[in-house]
């Protein structure tokens, strides 16, 4: 198997921690017998790329190609369908590494057990926001939510609980009951283009994925609408657990793997530019965003 032929984004960071052991160790070249890396990844999250058997093949394959080098001899991964499941086995040590949603992250996992991990950016001091975009002129003024046809990307609670926030603050309403029809995908491109051909009229997209798209189509540009934005730095986070005592050797090597021909090459076979360090904190949002909408959402019920 190629590399070309795993071909999805959601595993960026899984080939750059593996690939970093290749740089950080050079001076130490094999870790401990025995030396363990368990990975814990949330399915879901990757389905919308490939099928499970494929991206369990892809893991074994980078696990097989890039360990050896370190001598880590207990290198796996496992896949998770039930995010709770997926806690528990973090909770009791059976996972040194966890990469999921952002908002599964911060509702279900106990954040005394986060470390710092990793995450892959398109650069060092982007973000890229979650947008809700509108099919309309960009001049032409919003006319709301009500009566209006959804798009809703397929595993995706952050899209789902941004906008139901701003629907709760504007309409004290439910999605069903704002929106006249709620259809969900998988492909941010056919999200926008549904929304040109008038098959759509509000959707939910990463930016990056958005710009790609009006890069290649402008002419959509004239039909599609940004209204709000919710900065984000990525679509996985991952992170260690605290037990993991090999967190801050991955960390040294950040830097050099970036710089290097072999770390750029891998970057651009999963379209990213840099890996950096994802902090605990950038959880904080998260959690602002999870309390506002759990308080919209009592006083609908209280209303």
């Amino acid at each position: 198997m190629s590399i070309n032929s795993i071909g999805f984004n959601h595993l960026k960071v899984y080939a750059v921690i593996l690939s970093l052991f290749t740089i950080t160790v050079q001076a130490e070249p094999y870790l401990p017998s025995g030396t363990r890396l368990a990975m814990g990844y949330y399915y879901p999250s990757l389905s919308i790329v490939s099928n499970k058997t494929d991206i369990q093949v892809s893991l074994n394959y980078w696990i097989q190609e890039l360990t050896k080098s370190v001598g880590m001899d207990n290198t796996y991964s496992v896949l998770y369908d039930d995010i709770n499941k997926m806690n528990q086995d973090f909770e009791k040590g059976i996972l040194d590494l966890i990469i999921a949603p952002p908002l599964l992250i911060a509702t279900v996992f106990n954040r005394e057990l986060l470390i710092d991990g990793f995450i892959g950016v398109n650069s060092i001091d982007s973000i890229d926001n979650l947008s809700i975009i509108a099919r309309q002129g960009i001049d032409t003024p919003f006319s709301g939510y009500k009566g209006k046809r959804l798009l809703l990307p397929n595993n995706d609670l952050l899209a789902k609980l941004f906008l139901e926030t701003e629907v709760f603050e504007q309409y004290n309403r439910p999605l069903q009951q704002v929106f006249s029809k709620i259809n969900y995908s998988n492909k941010s491109q056919r999200m926008v283009l549904d929304l040109f051909f008038n098959k759509a009229d509000i959707a939910i997209v990463y930016e990056n994925s958005l710009n790609v798209i009006l890069e290649l189509n402008p002419q959509l540009e004239k039909k599609i609408k940004v209204l709000k934005n919710f900065p984000i730095k990525g679509r996985n986070f991952g992170y260690f657990h605290r037990k993991f005592i090999y967190q801050k050797k991955l960390h040294e090597g950040l830097q050099m793997f970036n710089d290097q021909p072999r770390g750029k090459q891998i970057l651009q076979v999963f379209h990213t530019s840099n890996v950096v360090i994802c902090k605990v904190s950038y959880l904080d949002q998260l959690d602002d965003l999870y309390n506002k909408h759990i308080i919209l959402k009592n006083k609908l019920k209280n209303d």
